[in-house]
């Protein structure tokens, strides 16, 4: 898998596994760094507050999916496992809202943020 790069994910939400559909965006979150500009120098910065990581994914919308239920989401342990061998876990992790369905493309837009992603493997 040396030069394989992402095209799938698979994800994990408490144990629950989601059916993907593509189109999976795993912004890692973390330290906010803000450049500052000096009279003689370039390249210093401000470390602020921190970023939360945000999951951004298609579900397929079969019987067996709920928007309820994801909107719901508080407090969950999601897993991120990608076909390159990457994995990622969000703590703390919450859904942004119920997501949005469609009958043209038979998906639905999640959108979830927690703690800052940690890369298990």
């Amino acid at each position: 898998m040396a030069n394989q790069v992402i095209g799938k994910a698979k994800i994990k939400i408490d144990g629950v596994s989601y059916d993907t559909a593509g189109d999976t965006t795993l912004d890692l979150g973390g330290p906010n760094r803000t450049p500052v500009e000096g009279d003689y120098e370039e390249g210093a910065f401000q470390e602020g507050a921190a970023k939360p990581s945000k999951l951004e994914f298609n579900a397929l919308t079969k019987a067996s999916f709920s928007a309820i239920a994801f909107g719901a989401i508080r407090d969950a342990t999601i897993s991120v496992e990608f076909d390159n061998g990457q994995s990622y876990v969000i703590r703390k992790a919450y859904a942004e809202g119920r997501p949005s369905m469609g009958t043209g493309d038979g998906k639905a837009k999640c959108v979830a943020f927690g703690k800052a992603a940690e890369q298990v493997r």
